[in-house]
């Protein structure tokens, strides 16, 4: 029986298969760059409304970058556990189902495994966030039935989960020779997981592992999130954020259309003609034009995703470097804005700019601890997986609160999806 496991991330999704017996990671997408065969597919997909094409992954974004006329998603995973996942949305006047637009791009990573391996995929096992939604249980419990839906849609017979922290876990136990206590930390792109296990190289070898799970929680914070605090913080007032009323000087702007264009799932809303006739009244009242002229064009060249992915890539680029630059060039594509259109953000931008998150993060970390009924003493090893983990400030708290710990830094993409193989081949052999 063929079966993988599959770990469909807010920002980057993989697939692992068995490979001679070996969990392995599939190449899904050739680097546009570096021609390098790449085991993650960012989580895009671009509907092309000339060809009626979908492309996906780095190919998406680059369809969308490139100027191709057409609609760009991307944090399909944000939906799960909200409200909205009944809502739906029009592409090129047809009403998708986002159960429709999330199955697309799980059919995409499905048939990429099937071209790998050879055969087709029948079982899966997919990772979830401990939570999809914090505070609604029921919300929660229907993201995780919705998945399952959309998984046997796209053609696995077999259909089960496994939290994305505990996976992690057991592809790090793969390296473990004495029993240990082990807290893994878990940021990706929409939520914070975290568990506390006991781990050996004997209970790699059981089938029923619960005696061994000593905690787990999560939070539905990530690094989307640090996008969208550091979006806020150091472009949005360049776009109008903060712009005070000429005759109410103590009011600004209304917020939401900034907090929108920093939310990649929303960003699409603002393109609407009449938010942008909206957006154009509003100019005529405040007391700087400029920046307002600077947004209107960002959104009528449909520019926001492009603006987004520059913020995210600062992030990254942030997590080793004390500046960074971003290039704002395409506002010019016209000859309509005028004036300097680069901008530098800090490290110190960003460490500030996400604090608060990164705080409960480390609040909730500790509640896990609570749960455990351990302290931090009893800890030997934090295994830290997901790129918001790279992060200086998640660094520092990391070492500051576990300092007796030894520090594994595991795959920072790849980590889930392998322990989810690992998993499936437990169940489903």
């Amino acid at each position: 029986m063929s079966i993988c496991g599959l770990d469909f991330g807010t920002s980057n999704s993989t697939v692992g298969v068995l490979h001679n017996d070996q969990a392995t990671m599939v190449p899904l997408e050739k680097h546009p760059h570096t021609g390098d065969m790449e085991t993650t597919l960012p989580s895009a997909l671009f509907f092309d409304f000339e060809t009626d094409d979908i492309s996906f992954g780095r190919q998406a974004i680059r369809n969308y970058t490139q100027g191709e006329f057409g609609r760009l998603m991307r944090s399909m995973k944000s939906i799960l556990g909200s409200s909205q996942m009944d809502e739906g949305t029009q592409i090129k006047g047809q009403v998708y189902s986002f159960n429709q637009i999330i199955g697309f791009f799980m059919q995409s990573l499905k048939s990429r495994a099937e071209a790998f391996s050879q055969q087709a995929m029948q079982s899966v096992v997919l990772g979830r966030p401990v939570h999809f939604n914090d505070h609604h249980p029921a919300l929660d419990a229907a993201a995780e039935q919705r998945l399952a839906e959309i998984a046997r849609q796209v053609g696995f017979d077999q259909v089960s989960f496994q939290f994305e922290p505990i996976a992690a876990a057991f592809d790090y136990e793969q390296t473990v020779e004495d029993e240990e206590i082990a807290l893994i930390i878990d940021i990706g792109g929409g939520t914070s997981d975290f568990t506390i296990i006991r781990l050996s190289k004997a209970g790699r070898q059981r089938a029923d592992r619960s005696a061994d799970l000593l905690a787990n929680h999560g939070i539905h914070i990530g690094g989307t999130d640090f996008d969208r605090h550091l979006s806020m913080a150091t472009m949005m007032p360049f776009f109008g954020l903060g712009v005070p009323y000429k005759d109410k000087p103590t009011i600004a702007m209304p917020i939401h259309y900034f907090v929108d264009l920093a939310t990649w799932h929303r960003i699409h809303t603002l393109y609407d003609s009449k938010v942008i006739r909206d957006i154009a009244d509003l100019r005529l009242s405040m007391q700087q034009v400029e920046p307002i002229d600077r947004l209107l064009t960002l959104l009528k060249q449909k520019d926001g995703h492009r603006l987004a992915g520059q913020i995210e890539q600062a992030k990254i680029d942030l997590s080793s470097a004390s500046h960074t630059q971003l290039d704002l060039a395409f506002l010019n594509r016209d000859g309509v804005v005028t004036g300097d259109v680069t901008h530098t953000a800090t490290a110190q931008d960003l460490e500030d700019a996400i604090a608060t998150d990164v705080g409960r993060v480390f609040a909730a970390i500790d509640e896990t601890l609570v749960q455990s009924g351990l302290d931090k003493q009893q800890i030997n090893t934090v295994f830290t997986t997901g790129g918001s983990t790279a992060l200086p400030s998640v660094k520092a708290l990391v070492q500051q609160r576990f300092p007796a710990a030894n520090w594994v830094s595991g795959d920072l993409f790849n980590s889930v999806g392998k322990g989810l193989v690992l998993e499936a081949q437990r169940r489903y052999r």
